[in-house]
């Protein structure tokens, strides 16, 4: 059985998309029509590993639907998550302008519809949109930020403390307010989060209880619910930078 499907392509549905997506927002109305003629739309299950690390990166990718967890795997088979994205957002970046083997490995966490763009087509965007090349470097810049406070969640804080930080950028990042509370929109098992905290699942546990026993989070199966956003924020800054 295929791990993936074949969609019909609409040049009307990219450009749509592309305009909702930071890297290709600023483009011109012609660049951004070449850069969404240049996409093909896939569909996946969940569980499909998009890549491996090490694998010649190919394809640009930008998340229509569903979601994907870009994870490392070290030589003990310890999985450690660099990040996690959802609708809007694109990955696969750095092998489709360098043309070194991918740094990690993706997967998809649920159903997804992800759009390819080849990095030939990719590399001929940069060669005639200065815009376009504005918007990676800034793109590259803000997940070096992002990566770089990540590494100091997990030097500076104990267990729960990182629970708690990486919670709330899970809110930022993938959240939505509904009925004073702030859902959010990725399915997460205690074990994935444990690979974003460097952690063991049975550490996680016992943190996310005790921020469920302040009133702070509700985890239920895969959904994560932030109860008091201000508050998880205090504990993180009392428990280290």
């Amino acid at each position: 059985m295929s791990l993936y499907s074949n969609l019909p392509d609409s040049t009307e549905d990219a450009v749509s998309l592309l305009g909702s997506v930071s890297l290709f927002r600023s483009l011109k109305e012609d660049e951004l029509e070449f850069a969404a003629g240049q996409l093909r739309r896939r569909a996946y299950g969940p569980g499909v590993t998009l890549f491996h690390q090490g694998m010649p990166g190919s394809s640009l990718y930008v998340i229509a639907e569903g979601s994907v967890r870009v994870f490392a795997v070290g030589l003990t088979g310890q999985e450690h998550t660099f990040t996690t994205f959802g609708p809007g957002n694109f990955f696969g970046e750095l092998s489709v302008i360098d043309g070194l083997p991918r740094t990690a490995s993706a997967i998809t966490l649920d159903h997804s519809v992800l759009w390819l763009m080849a990095r030939e087509s990719f590399s001929r965007l940069l060669d005639v949109s200065p815009a376009f090349c504005r918007a990676v470097v800034e793109n590259l810049a803000g997940r070096i930020r992002r990566s770089a406070t990540h590494v100091e969640s997990i030097i500076f804080q104990d267990v729960l403390g990182r629970v708690a930080f990486e919670v709330l950028n899970l809110a930022d990042r993938h959240g939505r307010r509904a009925d004073g509370v702030i859902e959010i929109d990725m399915p997460l098992t205690q074990s994935d989060l444990a690979t974003i905290v460097g952690a063991t699942r049975e550490s996680v546990n016992k943190a996310l209880a005790a921020l469920r026993k302040q009133g702070l989070l509700e985890m239920e199966g895969t959904q994560l619910q932030v109860l008091d956003p201000d508050k998880l924020m205090e504990l993180v800054g009392r428990r280290g930078r």
